[in-house]
């Protein structure tokens, strides 16, 4: 073999460094896109730290745990006995079941399920239990839906704080803290801030708010958390209802809930009106999502008048609407829709019991709401 003179090896040395350079930033720069088109940095202050991609969610809530043991028809009450079941092999599809295929059908990616406070309630149909929630969790991520878990309580952060985090703790989040990463927590429904009013509202219920969320990142969970406005009214203005809560993996969304009762807008009953309404709750959204810094996410709002019947009533009860109520809710959904990345929301309610009240003369299906007024909205679809 010849030999190298001393500047033929040079050269070669040299070609050798030049692939090596070339090998080590071509790596550094794929390594480096691939982090940076997964994760985006943000930064607060001092503190520096990558931000998981926010999630656009839209769904229907209102739907027990208790409705997939259920198996109702879909134009009446009667036993039903298919179709099948897609999740469970041989059953029959339950209404849980029936509910998330509709919603899947219809474009939308999420579901809101409820269960009342374990603490203050006591209905059993209405309640906790953990083996339905296993076959709801089950069923929503063979559809791969979202799943909102709704702590459908008022008074708990008021009354029993304490027992409130620890029931948190010991019955969701120490035993599902590592499952479907699609789950998002919704510690509390409407949080009633009793015998407080103002920024002493806020203030307390803030302090609830972040010892469930240490709590819950305390224990290794990572899953999107809805911190909620204080309800159901403040003095102060309402851009300044929202609590302010850390959150070392910053996956919290504010959430506030929006109705055009008919009790309270007697003398604004009108389409115009609502629509106007609609429009000011909108502005208070974008305030607050400028103000906090932090994603949108209503997880209950609808087409429902209240407890008044007004004079251009379709249906009763949970699942009634009126053009004017109806014209709120749709101008939510069309502002959220124009909004700049989209604002996200749930629809209330399309669980089995939201019939007409109280003779179900007007039955308004398996899916509550999402037979009545929910099949007149217009909406941009969700992934």
């Amino acid at each position: 073999m010849k030999k190298f003179g001393k500047k033929n090896r040079s050269y070669a040395l040299l070609i050798i460094s030049s692939l090596i350079i070339t090998f080590f930033l071509t790596s550094y720069s794929s390594v480096s896109e691939v982090l940076l088109s997964s994760e985006r940095i943000s930064t607060y202050g001092a503190i520096s730290y990558y931000e998981a991609s926010i999630p656009l969610l839209g769904g229907w809530g209102g739907i027990r745990l208790f409705e997939v043991n259920r198996f109702t028809g879909e134009t009446n009450d009667a036993p039903r006995t298919e179709p099948p079941s897609i999740v469970f092999p041989s059953e029959v599809a339950s209404n849980t079941e029936m509910a998330m295929r509709k919603m899947k059908e219809v474009g939308y990616n999420a579901v809101r399920v409820m269960f009342e406070s374990p603490l203050l309630e006591t209905r059993p149909e209405w309640g906790w239990n953990d083996a339905w929630f296993q076959k709801t969790l089950a069923i929503a991520e063979a559809l791969n839906l979202w799943l909102i878990v709704d702590y459908h309580g008022y008074y708990d952060i008021s009354r029993v704080k304490d027992e409130w985090v620890a029931w948190w703790r010991d019955n969701l989040i120490s035993k599902y803290k590592d499952a479907y990463d699609k789950l998002i927590w919704e510690p509390i429904n409407e949080p009633v801030m009793e015998g407080l009013e103002g920024q002493d509202a806020v203030d307390a219920l803030e302090s609830a708010y972040q010892e469930w969320v240490d709590m819950c990142r305390g224990l290794g969970d990572a899953h999107w958390i809805i911190v909620s406005a204080v309800c159901w009214w403040n003095s102060l203005p309402e851009v300044d209802w929202f609590p302010t809560v850390t959150d070392a993996l910053n996956k919290t969304f504010l959430n506030r809930h929006f109705y055009y009762f008919y009790e309270w807008n007697m003398d604004r009953w009108t389409v115009e009106q609502a629509q106007a309404q609609a429009d000011h709750c909108y502005q208070v959204i974008v305030q607050a999502i400028q103000k906090y810094n932090r994603p949108f996410f209503s997880t209950e709002m609808g087409a429902d008048y209240g407890v008044i019947e007004p004079p251009d009533a379709r249906y009763k009860g949970a699942s009634g609407y009126s053009p004017t109520s109806l014209a709120f809710v749709q101008r939510i959904i069309t502002n959220f829709d124009s909004h700049s990345g989209r604002i996200g929301y749930i629809l209330w309610p399309a669980g089995d019991w939201a019939k007409d009240w109280p003779g179900g003369e007007n039955y308004t299906g398996l899916y509550g709401g999402m037979n009545t007024w929910g099949t007149l909205l217009t909406y941009e679809t969700f992934a």
